[in-house]
C-alpha cells in the first residue's frame, strides 16, 4: 500500500522524517519534514554533545480505523541518537475494513549509532494493525533497537480475542539481510495457544543489537540468572498466576545479537530490555547506558 494511493477523506495520514548530522563535534537535528499529528521536541544532551536523544511524539496517542503514520530517521556519518517515546502506542478496536498501519524506516551510515527504544505498542481488542520497522546500516554502523507488543489490556483482563497484528521487523547491513522477522497473529489463530507459537501470553519483545566484530560477550551465569528473575517477576494483576512468568532467551548470531520476551507483561519485557542494553551498551558504542528523563515519568 503506498501512501499516494490512500484517500485522505478515509485516511488520516501522519508522516515524520528527519535527519541528523555530526557537526562540530555534536550531533545535530537538521532537515526535518512533517504532516499530521507527529513531532519531535528539541533534541537533549544528557550524556554530551555527541549523543542526541530524541522524544518522538504522536499527541492522538494511538491508531484508529484508516489511520496511515510514516517515520523515518537518517543518522549521517558519526552521529548518535537515541529515540524513544513518552507513552505507550496503541491500535485501538476498528470496526472497518481499513488497515491501522504505521512504518518505520531508519537509516544509518558510516560510524553512526541508533538506538530506537520506543515504549510498548498496545493492540487493543478488534484491532487491524501492521507495524514495520526496516533498519538499513552502512559499514561500522551500529544499532540497538526492540519492538514489543501486548495483545489486549491483560492488567484490566480485557483480552485480545477479535483481530489481527502484522509484524515485521527486519535489519540489513549494506543490503545484505541481517535479521528479518514477519508475524501474523489473528485473535483466532492457534499460534495463540500453541506452545510454539505465543502459549497463551499476551507480550512478546525482540531486542536486537548489531555485533560485527564480535564486541558483545557471553552473558556470565550471574547476568543470565538476573535476567531471568526480571523476566519472572509477578505482574501486578491478581489474575496472572505463577504458571504465567515470562521467559528471556539471548542467542548470538553473526552480526548480531538477539534478545527475546514472552510473557504476561510489557513492564517487566521493557526491565529485560534495559537491563541488557545497560550492560551491552559500552560493547556497542563505547558508553555507558544513560537512560532518557522520560522513561522515569
Amino acid at each position: 500500500m503506498q501512501q499516494q494511493e490512500l484517500d485522505p477523506n478515509l485516511h488520516w495520514l501522519a508522516n515524520y522524517q528527519a535527519e541528523l548530522g555530526f557537526i562540530d563535534d555534536k550531533t545535530r537535528l537538521g532537515k526535518t519534514t512533517h504532516f499530521g499529528p507527529l513531532r519531535v521536541q528539541r533534541p537533549f544532551y544528557p550524556e554530551g554533545n555527541q549523543c542526541a536523544h530524541l522524544y518522538l511524539l504522536h499527541p492522538p496517542g494511538g491508531l484508529v480505523a484508516g489511520d496511515y503514520l510514516t517515520i523515518g530517521l537518517h543518522l549521517h556519518p558519526y552521529a548518535q541518537a537515541l529515540m524513544t517515546t513518552p507513552s505507550a502506542g496503541k491500535i485501538y478496536n476498528n470496526i472497518t475494513e481499513r488497515k491501522q498501519f504505521q512504518k518505520v524506516s531508519l537509516i544509518v551510515e558510516e560510524k553512526a549509532v541508533l538506538e530506537w527504544m520506543p515504549q510498548e505498542t498496545l493492540v487493543f481488542d478488534g484491532a487491524e494493525g501492521e507495524l514495520i520497522t526496516e533498519v538499513e546500516l552502512s559499514d561500522q554502523a551500529e544499532f540497538m533497537g526492540w519492538d514489543i507488543v501486548c495483545l489486549g489490556r491483560p492488567s484490566s483482563e480485557d483480552w485480545f480475542e477479535r483481530g489481527s497484528i502484522r509484524q515485521v521487523l527486519s535489519v540489513k547491513r549494506n543490503g545484505l539481510p541481517l535479521f528479518i522477522e514477519r508475524n501474523t497473529i489473528s485473535a483466532d489463530s492457534d499460534i495463540m495457544q500453541d506452545k510454539a507459537g505465543l502459549a497463551k501470553q499476551a507480550v512478546f519483545g525482540s531486542f536486537i543489537l548489531t555485533n560485527a566484530d564480535d564486541k558483545i560477550p557471553e552473558l556470565d551465569e550471574e547476568q543470565r540468572e538476573a535476567l531471568e528473575a526480571l523476566a519472572a517477576l509477578t505482574a501486578t494483576s491478581d489474575h496472572i498466576s505463577g504458571q504465567d512468568k515470562g521467559l528471556v532467551a539471548v542467542t548470538h548470531k553473526p552480526g548480531l545479537v538477539i534478545v527475546r520476551y514472552l510473557g504476561p507483561c510489557a513492564d517487566n519485557a521493557k526491565k529485560v530490555f534495559i537491563k541488557y542494553w545497560q550492560w551491552m551498551r559500552p560493547f556497542v558504542n563505547g558508553r555507558e547506558a544513560c537512560a532518557p528523563r522520560i522513561w522515569n515519568t
